[in-house]
């Protein structure tokens, strides 16, 4: 019965008529997408009065037979050169696979692939792409594969032609507007207090005309790096702040190569390799951000930074706010200059006695567009009086005072330490360095009565007028040796254990302020405190109980303040491995001693 009836079904398929008539269907009714009667004209065509056409000559569709799996195993084959070759390159990059690659460049580029509109037409649905798939070969071939030679080489290899590297990324394609706004805001929070060389309201008048300007991207290069030395200060950037420093630096580098600027320095550009010094001492090693410093004092000695006042008529083509910028930009090169020899006692870039651009405006007549006229710094030195000065300028000042002192103790030091002890001319020297800075300090203290860690560049100023007491301390133990001089070496080191302990009291009363907003160059300070501090309360000391416990307590005080900046500052990270290691030495040596 089954049977009998499938045999029915089957009949009836058989005289049932087809659904596809015999025929082409007209142009009209396959663009309306309707059914054709095979007529002519047809019927729609008829009832919609239009002309009914019908095309008998189409073009096939889709490749021809073989075609598509010839095309995709010369691409495979092409891909699989290629690899190849870049491993050849990494394991020899000699002359010898140079030369190879030159010449596979040269050969005659592989036949072009069918164009779209020819493929769309076709099923290509059951030929994975190689770009969608990743080759079996592509896993196994940096362990299976040997390094090339011209001899090993497959036939055919001649035919190949390296394809164009891919261009880089627009340079402000990951930078949206939220994301410039909050790095905009970043920077003026936490990176300009202690770098306060830009009037905020002309940054962001530059900024929003910044499209429309031709040539180097001068005001651009400036902006990564000034949004790259924000993300140092905050952990919120952190994935994208080694992005954005390799993209500054090639920038940066980029400016270079244009052969028309050569003869010329744009402040943005001294700007720019400012802040990438500041980033690389907190983020970097400390090797390359000093090379990058000295990169920078160079292009402020290009640009005559240091001659922005030499005449009235040098500046008239600058605006008040413009020749302002740049007085403050050569003020911050200035004063890393002096902690860079600080840090390495290596020679001044910048000399004093060169300079003739004035001493930076107050703060608030500076952003408010209208900077006031300051002083030179010999003036300064000249008359004694400080008056309210700004703290870049106080900061400047102080670092001179401990410029002149260095730069002298280095032309002189060889030949004393030669001779055995200290000149009269060395004490006479420290006698005017130490009366200098306590007049310095204390016209500090005047004018700022109230010294904050709110006000970072303030708070550094007056740790480091403190931290330039303990160096001075240094230079004179290590050059005076003779019995007479030791009534001046202790009343230096009563002044630099002094200095160390209120540098440790000025720490513990602001720790509550977060350390993101503190100047780089702190933990120099700290430093030198906590090493002084180390030095006073040696283990199995004679001094008394209470004495000792408080000194210990402010050494401590340097040292947790040191491991909060160690995350973000390399510069305190450094210094804190050196004060454990000789913490863990000293400890190590008394233990031993008494185990004796």
């Amino acid at each position: 019965m089954t049977a009998a009836r499938r045999t029915r079904t089957t009949a009836g398929t058989a005289n049932r008529a087809p659904r596809q008539l015999p025929g082409s269907a007209c142009e009209a009714c396959q663009k309306r997408k309707v059914r054709c009667d095979r007529k002519s004209p047809c019927g729609t065509c008829k009832d919609g009065g239009l002309v009914c056409e019908i095309n008998t000559q189409r073009r096939p569709r889709g490749p021809k037979k073989g075609e598509l799996n010839n095309l995709r195993s010369q691409v495979g084959v092409c891909l699989n050169r290629v690899v190849a070759l870049e491993r050849r390159l990494s394991l020899d990059p000699t002359e010898e696979a140079l030369t190879l690659a030159t010449q596979f460049s040269e050969a005659p580029p592989v036949p072009d692939l069918p164009s779209a509109s020819s493929a769309s037409d076709g099923d290509f649905s059951q030929f994975p792409s190689p770009c969608q798939r990743r080759p079996s070969w592509e896993s196994d071939i940096h362990i299976s594969m040997s390094p090339m030679t011209p001899s090993s080489l497959p036939m055919g290899f001649s035919t190949f032609q390296f394809p164009p590297s891919p261009q880089s990324p627009p340079r402000c394609a990951f930078v949206d507007d939220l994301m410039r706004a909050d790095l905009d805001q970043l920077y003026f929070d936490r990176v300009h207090p202690n770098v306060p060389i830009f009037n905020q309201s002309r940054y962001f008048a530059r900024s929003r005309q910044l499209s429309m300007m031709d040539g180097p991207d001068y005001l651009l290069c400036l902006q990564y790096a000034m949004w790259t030395l924000a993300m140092s200060f905050s952990s919120q950037f952190e994935s994208s702040r080694d992005l954005f420093y390799n993209e500054t630096r090639r920038m940066l580098e980029n400016l270079d190569l244009h052969e028309d600027d050569m003869n010329t320095v744009r402040v943005e550009q001294v700007q720019a390799w400012l802040l990438i010094a500041f980033y690389e001492f907190a983020r970097c090693n400390y090797r390359r951000a000093w090379v990058t410093a000295g990169r920078a004092f160079r292009l402020v000695q290009l640009g005559r930074l240091h001659e922005v006042d030499i005449s009235e008529n040098a500046a008239e083509c600058d605006d008040a706010v413009s020749r302002e910028e740049k007085r403050r930009t050569f003020w911050v090169a200035y004063y890393l200059d002096r902690l860079l020899c600080i840090r390495n006692r290596s020679p001044l870039t910048l000399i004093e006695e060169m300079i003739c651009t004035r001493l930076p405006s107050s703060d608030l007549a500076f952003q408010a567009g209208s900077p006031i006229q300051g002083r030179f710094l010999g003036e300064v030195f000249t008359s004694g009086d400080h008056g309210l000065l700004s703290p870049l300028a106080e900061s400047a000042i102080l670092l001179t005072i401990f410029g002149r002192a260095v730069s002298q103790c280095q032309g002189h030091h060889k030949a004393e330490r030669a001779y055995g002890s200290a000149s009269l001319e060395f004490w006479m020297r420290h006698e005017w360095v130490k009366n200098t800075l306590s007049s310095s300090l204390n016209s500090l203290m005047v004018n700022h009565p109230v010294i904050s860690a709110a006000e970072p560049m303030l708070f550094f100023s007056t740790v480091m007028a403190h931290a330039i007491k303990i160096y001075m301390c240094q230079i004179v133990e290590s050059t005076s040796h003779e019995e007479s001089c030791r009534p001046n070496v202790a009343e230096c080191q009563n002044q630099a254990m002094h200095a160390a302990r209120e540098i440790a009291r000025l720490v513990k009363a602001h720790e509550h302020i977060p350390y993101f907003k503190a100047h780089i160059f702190l933990p120099l300070a700290i430093f030198l405190a906590a090493s002084r501090l180390m030095a006073l309360t040696p283990p199995g000391s004679c001094q008394g109980m209470e004495v000792q416990d408080g000194i210990n307590a402010e050494f401590q005080c340097c040292m947790n303040a040191l491991r909060s900046m160690q995350s973000f500052n390399n510069i305190a990270r450094e210094h804190l491995i050196v004060l454990e290691s000789q913490e863990s030495f000293s400890l190590n040596a008394f233990q031993g001693g008494y185990s004796l």
